[in-house]
């Protein structure tokens, strides 16, 4: 055999045994791993872009201070006058608190430090309150080791002072008379139909509470003049230091109690009976007692009638034109589906001028919700409506100006609506 026969076995034998071992190897190799599976992702918050100025000022107009845009989620607004209101949400535990003096078009960060944070949005009247453009406050509700804590501003939210209330309990209803005088519930032990409560009075403008009344010790058999552990609190209002309101779910029927000596004794106001309109429902959706007029005679608070086979929720109204001292019910037969598509109250501006939506429409009345007519299409609100299928809030200030906030819930989305024409056109804010 020569040489290079010799040679060429020897390369072949090398050949053979590379590929030999590398047979082995990837056999012997462990099978790839799956690629993971993407992780679903939770939909982001999508707000509406709105133009600030800064500095905040008391007297910010469109012309002053630099201006920049944000995108905001808006959950929660409140009309002060035609041309200043405000707007709020919470993103990543921070409040953010936007006021605007010029009708929308341009807006102030007046938000509390980054530092205090919240878990759940402020709804007005149960953890906001203003005044006036520069006079409120600010509930953060108590979470983990943290406590109630009552923010306060008297100079429009340029800064915020902290006061403690001294209970953690759920806050159920602030109410202010005055940038000094106001008054604060808590619940405790709720059900749909009971809880215990405690009212706190501040004098100074909420740097410090006085309890004023709790019925812990309520004892139906006793006499006593608290307001009772049954029924939940839908609402307070006071006319004055001394005369007050509140409105309790319960039940059966709303139930009303009154106070004349600034919240220390209540006794129940006049009784809502029964009749036709409200003797089938499952259960009756006491709202909150409103006054129209600064002497706080003439007001109204809704009232709506679920049922439960036809999955719908018919609204009517209690209005008084004394003061609160006697409630007429008013019909209204508003149905509506108790499941989106705008399922919400109506509002009034007065004992006779009221809106509603029912589905994609805006209904108006001017004769105390006896008839209801659908006002001229709004292709804007159309499409919007359809859009965002769930309403937060609807108010006017005037028979021509008001807002409504819209949402998709599922997906972290709302939008704010105004009309400057009594609700005939509006447009995105």
């Amino acid at each position: 055999m020569t040489s290079r026969t010799a040679g060429l076995k020897t390369l072949r034998m090398f050949i053979m045994l590379f590929f030999l071992a590398w047979i082995v190897s990837a056999c012997s190799s462990p099978p790839p791993e799956p690629s993971p599976q993407p992780q679903p992702t939770e939909a982001p918050e999508e707000g509406q872009t709105i133009t600030l100025i800064t500095p905040p000022s008391n007297n910010t107009n469109k012309e002053s201070g630099p201006k920049y845009q944000v995108q905001t989620r808006i959950t929660g607004f409140h009309l002060i006058s035609e041309t200043v209101g405000m707007v709020w949400g919470v993103t990543k535990n921070e409040l953010r608190l936007y006021i605007t003096r010029d009708n929308g078009a341009t807006w102030a960060n007046i938000s509390p430090a980054p530092n205090v944070q919240f878990l759940s949005t402020p709804v007005y009247g149960k953890g906001i309150f203003f005044t006036d453009p520069n006079h409120g406050w600010i509930i953060r509700s108590a979470f983990g080791t943290t406590e109630n804590i009552v923010l306060r501003t008297t100079d429009g939210g340029e800064s915020w002072k902290i006061s403690s209330l001294g209970d953690d309990n759920a806050v159920s209803s602030i109410y202010f008379i005055s940038p000094t005088q106001g008054w604060l519930m808590t619940s405790a032990n709720a059900t749909p139909n009971k809880e215990s409560k405690a009212l706190y009075s501040t004098s100074d403008g909420g740097a410090t509470w006085e309890e004023v009344m709790q019925n812990e010790q309520y004892n139906p058999n006793l006499p006593n003049h608290s307001i009772p552990f049954s029924g939940v609190s839908t609402g307070m209002i006071f006319k004055n230091r001394v005369d007050g309101f509140v409105t309790l779910q319960t039940a059966a029927l709303p139930k009303i109690f009154m106070t004349k000596d600034g919240g220390q004794s209540w006794n129940p106001g006049q009784s809502f009976l029964v009749n036709e309109q409200l003797e089938s429902c499952d259960r009756v959706i006491t709202g909150k007692p409103e006054f129209f007029d600064v002497s706080k005679t003439n007001g109204w608070m809704s009232v709506g009638c679920q049922n439960d086979k036809d999955k719908t929720i018919t609204y009517h109204g209690y209005f008084t034109a004394n003061g609160g001292q006697n409630w007429k019910f008013a019909p209204f037969e508003l149905k509506s589906p108790t499941e989106g598509n705008h399922q919400s109250a109506p509002t009034f501006l007065n004992s006779q001028v009221g809106w509603a939506i029912l589905g994609d429409t805006l209904y108006h009345t001017v004769n105390q919700g006896n008839t209801w007519l659908p006002l001229k299409e709004s292709s804007v609100l159309r499409s919007k409506l359809e859009e965002y299928p769930e309403t937060i809030k609807m108010q006017f200030i005037s028979a021509d100006v008001g807002w409504l906030l819209l949402e998709k819930k599922e997906q972290k989305r709302s939008l704010l609506l105004q009309t400057t024409n009594g609700g005939i056109s509006w447009r995105v804010m």
